[in-house]
């Protein structure tokens, strides 16, 4: 189509490619500024039913008196046996308290003698509840458990009997004996047992080895393929409070980091001895990140390449092809591209110039670009005067990128990119807020661009 259309390209390619500077023209300065860091905290819904389904299998159907059918005898004149079955569980959880309850049915039966020194004399007198032709009696409990996040990432439970309710009292008239309370007794010294056995099952949980395993890629450059080195460097860990509602568990993760990304694939600073200790704070949500990215120009012009090598353009008739591209820094902040043609024409065509950042408009412009070719037939082919009026002022017009309204345009592309499922029956939903480019530096060595952006990200994960 166009000639200025490569021209326009190569700037939005340099633009999008964190390739531009805040500093003014002219600007000496070497570095950027320090920026905070990051935090992100994803809260995580897990579907309830399989966790419910566990847990149903863990907590006991059955509660039994000792060698259940055969009696426990407790004193010389009086012996018993009790079973007890239960019924569902129901499940609430509200900032890491679970509550347990479940109903259920027993059955007891009692007998008592009389006794002399310590041996019955008398026969047993027995008396029971819930024996057939008797329906069985209900008994209603409750148990609670406080889950605690450790800083060693272990976890801890203290788990109690939260209430035993019997609905349907035992009398066993006959030897006149209330044995309710001693059912009650009981069925507490088996929750007890049970709840004794869970707290210690889960203290043996230690996640700690896999946090140790993920230590040295959190602390070392990791590559991201064509897009270079990322370095997370988190100082913090964090975790809410574990809740219930809807048929689903939810609690949040976070993190602090300073992230990097950048071409540089060498680490220059040592792994710390311990990965930072995980954090109980409330449920958070969100996301601010603050991202720094610096990119030498050998990374850079392979970029440029890879996108450029071998694009067409039709220009008045004629056939250009893109062969080769390369971009380099200066001394005084600017940035130089050349892009190599063949074709119809062939030769080469320099833009030069010093990007500028205005980070409250969120624009960037390149006022000072300067452009050349080189290649005796291209300059004869193309001609001065294309050379000299309508390339220079499409130039002119085209060096300049409203950053948000880029960032607008693909808003939702870039949600739908990032809301998808990530792996069977795990989901993220994501929320793009804000992407503001808040630094911008151009060396002789990289380029340096600071972003920021904020948002929102969650996980909902299905039958895990």
């Amino acid at each position: 189509m166009k000639y200025p259309a490569i021209l326009l390209a190569l700037v939005l390619l340099f633009s999008c490619s964190s390739t531009k500077k805040i500093s003014s023209p002219g600007s000496a300065s070497r570095s950027l500024p320090e920026l905070p860091p990051s935090e992100i905290d994803i809260p995580v819904k897990i579907a309830a039913a399989s966790i419910l389904a566990k847990a149903e299998k863990v907590v006991p159907s059955e509660f039994t008196s000792d060698g259940w059918p055969s009696f426990v005898q407790p004193s010389c004149d009086f012996r018993y046996k009790y079973r007890f079955v239960r019924k569902a569980l129901r499940i609430d959880c509200i900032n890491n308290i679970i509550n347990i309850h479940f109903g259920g049915d027993y059955q007891v039966g009692g007998s008592k003698c009389l006794c002399t020194a310590g041996i019955p004399v008398t026969p047993w007198i027995s008396g029971s509840c819930g024996f057939p032709p008797q329906p069985l009696r209900k008994v209603n409990m409750g148990l609670r458990s406080t889950v605690q996040f450790l800083p060693g990432y272990r976890v801890r439970t203290t788990t109690t009997i939260s209430g035993i309710q019997p609905v349907d009292k035992c009398q066993v008239s006959f030897f006149s004996n209330d044995i309710t309370q001693l059912v009650s007794d009981s069925i507490r010294s088996s929750l007890l047992t049970f709840s004794s056995a869970m707290d210690q099952t889960i203290a043996g949980l230690d996640f700690s080895k896999f946090v140790n395993q993920a230590k040295d890629s959190s602390f070392r450059k990791v590559s991201l393929g064509k897009y270079g080195y990322i370095l997370l460097n988190p100082s913090g860990v964090r975790i809410g409070q574990l809740n219930y509602a809807n048929d689903s568990f939810a609690i949040s993760f976070g993190l602090s980091f300073k992230p990097l990304l950048t071409s540089d694939p060498v680490n220059h600073s040592s792994v710390p001895p311990a990965f930072p200790s995980l954090l109980q704070t409330e449920t958070r949500s969100g996301i601010k990140l603050y991202v720094n990215l610096v990119y030498d120009y050998a990374f850079l012009t392979h970029l440029l390449r890879d996108s450029l090598h071998n694009k067409v353009f039709e220009v008045k008739g004629r056939t250009l092809v893109v062969k080769d591209a390369e971009i380099s820094g200066s001394d005084n902040n600017q940035v130089n591209i050349r892009v190599d043609f063949v074709g119809s024409n062939h030769g080469s065509i320099f833009l030069k110039g010093t990007p500028v950042l205005d980070t409250a408009k969120q624009t960037l412009v390149i006022p000072d670009i300067q452009y050349s070719f080189e290649g005796e037939d291209l300059a004869l082919k193309i001609g001065r005067s294309l050379f000299r009026n309508k390339i220079r002022k499409s130039i002119e017009g085209k060096s300049y990128l409203d950053i948000q309204a880029l960032i607008n345009a693909n808003r939702i592309q870039i949600n739908q990119q990032l809301s998808r499922e990530i792996i069977r029956d795990v989901f993220s939903y994501c929320k793009l807020k804000e992407l503001r480019m808040i630094g911008l530096l151009a060396t002789k060595e990289t380029l340096q661009i600071q972003l920021f952006i904020s948002g929102e990200l969650a996980i909902a994960c299905g039958n895990l």
